[in-house]
């Protein structure tokens, strides 16, 4: 008799494999199915070129670690938006104005927070706002 946990771990894995065999990406994009220790998770994994490096390789996104007790629906809509972060992260990545990457998804914190308080506003500013 299979140990129930085993059999639950099982039938869990099963369920992700056929709810990623019922998504289609664009070309170049793969579902990944991952396990660490205790978990299983979803991560999009790209064939691209590097904005940085300009060579092609495998780009992957963020993982998102799934519940045995989500819906279909809710693991579906997991992979939803992991495949719209990865598509604005290179988006993020490949735009540019006045040759800098201003929306880049790799710019530290501290310097995002050094500007913050210069805003480009039509009508009033923000108490605190720089002129």
């Amino acid at each position: 008799m299979p140990d129930v946990q085993t059999q639950s771990v099982t039938d869990f894995a099963a369920r992700l494999d056929d709810i990623r065999r019922q998504i289609n990406l664009a070309d170049g994009f793969t579902l990944r199915i991952g396990r660490d220790d205790t978990r299983f998770y979803f991560q999009i994994e790209c064939w691209r070129k590097d904005a940085i490096t300009g060579q092609f390789g495998y780009g992957y996104g963020g993982k998102a670690y799934l519940s045995p007790h989500a819906t279909e629906s809710e693991l579906v809509a997991t992979v939803f938006g992991l495949y719209k972060s990865y598509v604005e992260h290179e988006a993020r990545e490949t735009f540019t104005w006045q040759g800098r990457r201003v929306y880049g998804p790799h710019i530290d914190v501290n310097a995002l927070w050094e500007v913050a308080r210069r805003v480009d506003v039509r009508s009033a500013r923000h108490e605190g706002d720089a002129p």
